[in-house]
């Protein structure tokens, strides 16, 4: 009987897995073609490896040709496994979006339609680019002129107006400490889109003089609203808005388009530009709204430098007229207190740089008059002076009069409320007359000046003077007298709000009671060592904090 080996057998498996083999090709060539799944090639190696091998096998009648072709599908297959075994779908997914989205942009930017939208936004840059050169090339040419500001708006208003193709502009800028808007340029025809005036007639010409100096509140009209606002608005139908207030029926009363763009810096909203084009004109487009916030966005950033410069030559105006100032308001001082045998005197003065506000003096007028003036005076630098200047040469006239002080106070204010000129008048004074004979002060004041009295029998320090409308406000204002019987002790003391209200590093005044307290603890002494004790206590007090008002005081003591 021969022997048998496997190899007999193995025909009926080898059909069967070469069948199974070209059956999985047929499929997988079907979903290729259906396209219902994205079968890998290596699928197709192995299975063709596989077929093949069984094939071979049946042919040869050796299963180890079988064998070997299983290994090597098995071989195949083993990498791609392990790639997919360890692959991230959703890295991949991401890999995909983004070529996908670098082949979409680089077909956008192929396109002609994307490439003629860039040339055009290009060319739109490159003249707003040479705007902004313009202008920054042209505010320094404002920066030596009288009115730089309003010189600068008109420009701006010009140039804008023309690049838009507006019929009319006006620009607008805020008044921070009247929290209102005031016009500052106005250029064309600007129908008001806002109500007139009831009493205003309507003719063309008083219209205008209208919008030229017209202030707006931050509310109830539309050039408030949109400052108020921040935002720029396009208004292409004036008609049926309702922020556009309808004032015709004349023709040069009709609204057509609008454009508003608040002026914005880094502080905030400091302006408006608006600007029209009157009915039967072509509307505003949104292209000339983009274009206007441009335009004014470069005037803002023009602004800028020429607001500092500004603000740097009003300093540097202020701080020549204060050096100035200082230095006569030292010279309108007492060069050496009088001597008086009933009275010492002590007094100080310390003068902030550039204020320029106080100033006293001691008036030996008759014999039977002393007179003691505390003088602080409103504003700053020449100002100032000037008004000082008037005061002191007005009370050397009066206080040798038999007048009381009340009606030299009264005098010297009619004198001030009568001066026509533009600077302000405002002064606190404090005047006392002292009669050495009888020991009688008879004391008058207006403003905030202070007169405390010191009552050696009381030891106890009294505010007698009452606050009291200032000199220069009203020329009736009746200002009264307080008549007082000094004794021997007793001490007088005015001084300006410079001194009640120093401050200190923590922002609390000196007050009254430091004063009060300086006063009594030094009441045997002279008026000189009082006035120098206050001094030092005032220094200690307020130590290196910035103040920003004269401080001075005067000490009479009754020997």
């Amino acid at each position: 009987m021969g022997t048998t080996t496997i190899d007999a057998f193995i025909k009926t498996p080898l059909i069967v897995v070469a069948a199974m083999g070209a059956l999985l090709l047929l499929f997988l060539v079907l979903i290729q073609l259906r396209n219902t799944a994205k079968p890998s090639f290596i699928f197709y190696i192995s299975a063709g490896v596989l077929t093949a091998g069984a094939l071979f096998a049946l042919a040869t009648q050796h299963i180890f040709n079988f064998i070997v072709a299983v290994a090597f599908s098995v071989v195949i297959l083993i990498p791609y496994s392990i790639l997919k075994a360890f692959d991230n779908p959703q890295k991949r997914e991401e890999k995909k979006a983004a070529k996908k989205l670098a082949e979409q942009k680089a077909a956008i930017e192929n396109s002609e339609v994307t490439k003629a939208a860039i040339a055009a936004i290009e060319a739109k840059n490159q003249r707003l680019l040479e705007v902004n050169k313009d202008l920054v090339a042209q505010v320094s040419t404002f920066f030596s002129r009288d009115n730089s500001m309003e010189s600068f708006l008109e420009y701006c208003n010009t140039m804008i107006s023309e690049k838009i193709s507006a019929d009319g502009c006006v620009i607008l800028i805020s008044d921070d400490y009247d929290n209102m808007l005031a016009v500052k340029s106005l250029k064309g025809s600007f129908p008001p889109p806002y109500k007139l005036p009831e009493d205003l007639p309507h003719k063309p010409i008083r219209v205008e003089t209208n919008l030229r100096f017209a202030q707006f509140p931050l509310k109830d009209n539309i050039f408030g609203e949109i400052f108020s606002g921040g935002e720029p608005v396009l208004i292409t139908d004036s008609v049926r808005d309702p922020r556009i207030y309808q004032n015709g029926p004349e023709d040069f009363l009709k609204c057509g388009s609008y454009i508003f763009v608040p002026i914005r810096q880094q502080e905030g909203v400091v302006g408006l530009i608006a600007l029209t084009r009157l009915p039967g004109k072509a509307k505003f487009t949104k292209e000339d709204f983009d274009t206007a916030i441009i335009l004014t966005d470069a005037v803002s950033s023009a602004m800028k430098p020429l607001y500092s410069f500004l603000a740097y030559a009003e300093h540097a105006e202020l701080s020549k007229d204060g050096t100035i100032a200082s230095k006569y308001q030292k010279d309108l001082q007492p060069a050496k207190l009088p001597v008086i045998p009933s009275a010492t005197i002590g007094c100080f003065s310390n003068t902030v740089e550039g204020v320029c506000g106080d100033y006293y003096d001691v008036l030996i007028s008759r014999k039977d008059r002393i007179s003691f003036v505390m003088t602080d005076v409103a504003g700053k630098g020449m100002n100032s002076l000037v008004v000082m200047i008037m005061i002191r040469a007005i009370l050397r006239l009066t206080t040798n009069t038999e007048q009381s002080a009340a009606t030299i106070l009264s005098w010297a204010n009619r004198g001030i409320c009568l001066d026509s000129s533009k600077i302000d008048h405002f002064a606190s004074v404090a005047l006392i007359n002292y009669n050495s004979n009888t020991n009688e002060a008879q004391i008058a004041t207006c403003g905030n000046n202070p007169v405390f009295h010191f009552v050696a029998s009381e030891q106890k320090l009294n505010q007698i003077s009452i606050p009291s409308e200032p000199m220069g406000v009203e020329k009736n204002t009746v200002y009264t007298d307080i008549n007082l019987k000094l004794n021997s002790g007793d001490i007088l003391i005015t001084c300006t709000d410079g001194v009640i209200e120093a401050l200190n590093e923590n922002g609390a005044q000196y007050a009254k009671e430091n004063l009060t307290r300086v006063v009594l603890k030094n009441c045997n002494a002279s008026a000189k060592d009082i006035s120098n004790k206050v001094k030092d206590d005032l220094r200690k007090y307020c130590g290196t904090t910035q103040q920003y008002d004269d401080q001075s005081l005067l000490v009479i003591k009754i020997q």
